[in-house]
């Protein structure tokens, strides 16, 4: 009887020790065989940058259900792209964006077009709206978490974020007589892991193609002024 006890017992053990393997998300970096076989790059749709030859495809997830009718990877949210694919249809030489964890929100090579349509008239860069950071430290990047602007130049290299860390982009638009970009963004100023309205709006600016770090543009006096104004005028008004 003990013995049956034993071998019931270990062959239990046995098979919840294989089982709990297939359940047990593998370890940043490693990579689960089993679940790359569920897994399906998805290549849907390309643009051609102006008349270069060099083709953009966001790149989307998609996966097929396991048998227990789960995902081994979560989905995008809607619109959204986890990389993209840079191909120069001239050579045939391709490469990805980055090697980074992101999430695209959306690339923007018109910038510089004649009433926001048509043909661009010089495109040197490619800028980008990126999520790449888990502000709130809930171990995901999602719409609470803040957004950056990113830059590359036309052909998808030389990848580089130019708005400073931790504060989450609102506008942008490229200057071309000065080559700045000019930006407005929010910052945590209550320090609440959120950007909402009672956040703090600042203005920066940054030098393309100059290594310099994004400055804010107004001085802190200017600010105070704003302030007093502000208060003076309109703060009791109903």
């Amino acid at each position: 009887m003990k013995i049956l006890f034993l071998f019931v017992t270990s062959f239990l053990f046995l098979s919840c020790a294989k089982n709990s393997g297939s359940i047990e998300s593998t370890l940043p970096g490693e990579s689960d065989s089993s679940s790359l076989e569920n897994l399906n790059i998805q290549t849907n749709s390309f643009t051609e940058i102006d008349s270069t030859g060099v083709l953009i495809f966001p790149l989307e997830m998609g996966q097929n259900k396991r048998n227990d009718n789960s995902y081994g990877y979560k989905e995008m949210p809607e619109n959204q792209y986890w990389n993209i694919l840079f191909l120069n249809s001239n050579t045939n030489e391709y490469h990805l964006l980055t090697e980074e964890k992101v999430v695209v929100l959306n690339y923007d090579f018109n910038y510089n077009a004649e009433d926001g349509r048509g043909k661009t008239k010089n495109a040197k860069h490619i800028f980008y709206n990126i999520r790449s950071k888990d502000y709130n430290k809930d171990k995901m990047i999602t719409d609470d978490d803040p957004v950056y602007l990113y830059v590359s130049d036309r052909f998808g290299k030389n990848f580089r974020q130019i708005s400073p860390l931790d504060y989450s982009l609102n506008y942008w638009e490229y200057i071309e007589s000065s080559n700045k970009v000019i930006m407005t963004l929010t910052k945590d100023s209550n320090r609440n892991k959120l950007f909402d309205e009672k956040d703090e709006v600042l203005t920066f600016e940054t030098v393309l193609d100059e290594a310099e770090k994004p400055r804010e543009v107004f001085k802190p006096e200017l600010k105070e002024k704003l302030k007093k104004l502000y208060d003076r005028d309109w703060k009791n008004i109903k």
